[in-house]
């Protein structure tokens, strides 16, 4: 801590309470280093007063209600600023964004008291990944899901398939791309989420999306649930290394042929029942 330039501290529940969290901030803050919040959980109203006059005045970024990868710019853009490289001229829109995804703790949390979700819908209980090569067996398994119980979110709109370079993942809350990124819409859906399936093809796992939904559902400690959808040895060999460590420690549910699709979506209905309770 004594040579590390700022010192990150991750708000959550069991933040709140710990001696580990509140001996090293007070010790950093000795040290008079850089503190920035990410607020995951906004519990400003139980943090010790010791810890509130030291974290009020830092700066923070709502990871609550601001998706994953929108507030992991904020967070690089603050603790290495792009502005500082010769050279680059940076628009003022990003500028006032980044600025803006940035406010102390005190007035931060104070003014997030609402629900994170804010869509007219309730939102969907399982998010679905997966690549648009194979959209049809997809839709048709979101089917099923929605017809016992279970609320879904899908791309099966050609628009959110092309800005995210035919990843899809749709939006089925009938929000304008232009008000904002489909990537946002994306990230805030499984954000709220309780589940991630991930339709596993060999396409599919060298896309893009594949690594930002997966990694964006392992930070956030979500449930992740693989389907194949093509068969391949598991854990796929072909993966990216850190997409292969996440399915690792996940066991697949075969769904590579019509026998096993017909036999094993009750397998993954009886899965996705015992995680989604309730919703």
């Amino acid at each position: 801590m004594a040579c590390a330039g700022h010192v990150l501290i991750l708000l959550t529940e069991a933040a709140t309470n710990s001696p580990f969290v509140f001996h090293e901030l007070l010790f950093s803050d000795w040290l008079g280093k850089k503190i920035v919040t990410a607020m995951f959980k906004n519990t400003w109203t139980n943090l010790r007063p010791s810890l509130k006059a030291v974290l009020g005045d830092c700066a923070a970024i709502d990871f609550e209600k601001r998706s994953y990868s929108e507030g992991m710019d904020v967070l690089e853009h603050h603790i290495k600023p792009l502005r500082s490289i010769p050279g680059v001229v940076l628009e003022q829109a990003y500028l006032n964004q980044m600025a803006e995804g940035l406010k102390p703790l005190s007035v931060l949390a104070s003014a997030n008291v609402s629900c994170p979700w804010s869509g007219e819908q309730d939102p969907a209980a399982v998010f679905i990944s997966y690549h648009w090569d194979l959209q049809a067996r997809v839709e048709e398994l979101r089917h099923i899901l929605e017809s016992n119980g279970i609320s879904c979110w899908a791309d099966i709109s050609p628009a959110m398939a092309l800005s995210r370079g035919h990843s899809s993942l749709s939006s089925r809350s009938g929000q304008s791309l232009d008000s904002e990124t489909s990537h946002s819409i994306a990230q805030r859906h499984l954000k709220v989420a309780s589940v991630l399936v991930c339709c596993i093809t060999a396409k599919y796992l060298q896309s893009e999306n594949c690594f930002r939904d997966l990694t964006a559902a392992d930070s956030l400690q979500k449930p992740i649930i693989p389907v194949m959808l093509r068969f391949m040895p598991w854990p796929p060999e072909g993966a990216p290394i850190q997409v292969r460590k996440i399915l690792a420690r996940r066991v697949a549910i075969d769904l590579s042929n019509e026998k096993l699709f017909r036999q094993n979506t009750r397998m993954l209905l009886e899965r996705l029942r015992r995680l989604v309770g309730g919703r």
